[in-house]
């Protein structure tokens, strides 16, 4: 199977999962990627009327429904394919957003000399706040923390 057809059959699941949550799709696509690690993945974009119920607070709902998409995509093609599901380009003001929040506290961590906690976050946001990060010089960052509770915690390097 190419990756035309897999792609055709990705937005086909992805349309009939959200018809059946009751969310209507005004516009949709996908395309092949590739993660920062050469992992290849697939992005749908959906534009949606209401996106705030899909989205949930925090993304919570869209990690969720992004699982479950994975899943079906899994069974209906017999392979695992990293499927990435973004919401009215949700993923990427999430990204800018995250890049400020961890780049201001890079500027206060070296200002006030002190390590500077982030609120927790999902596996996913640290690893934008890390990205962002290891391109800062002055600091370093790490993750602590169990489970809900893991964050990231920006410490300047003369501390």
């Amino acid at each position: 199977m190419d990756h035309k057809e897999r792609n055709q059959i990705i937005l086909d699941l992805t349309c009939e999962l959200l018809g059946k949550i009751n969310i209507e799709v005004e516009n949709a696509y996908v395309e092949d990627m590739e993660n920062e690690g050469g992992e290849e993945q697939v992005l749908v974009s959906v534009q949606v009327n209401n996106p705030g119920g899909l989205i949930g607070f925090r993304g919570k709902n869209l990690a969720a429904v992004q699982l479950i998409l994975a899943l079906m995509v899994k069974k209906k093609l017999e392979s695992w394919v990293r499927v990435l599901l973004d919401v009215n380009s949700y993923r990427q003001e999430q990204k800018s957003r995250l890049e400020k929040v961890a780049l201001a506290a890079a500027e206060r961590a070296i200002k006030e000399k002190r390590a500077v906690p982030l609120a927790p976050m999902s596996s996913f946001e640290r690893r934008i706040c890390h990205m962002v990060l290891v391109n800062t010089e002055g600091i370093s960052s790490e993750s602590e923390g169990e489970g809900e509770e893991r964050h990231i915690v920006v410490k300047p390097l003369s501390e």
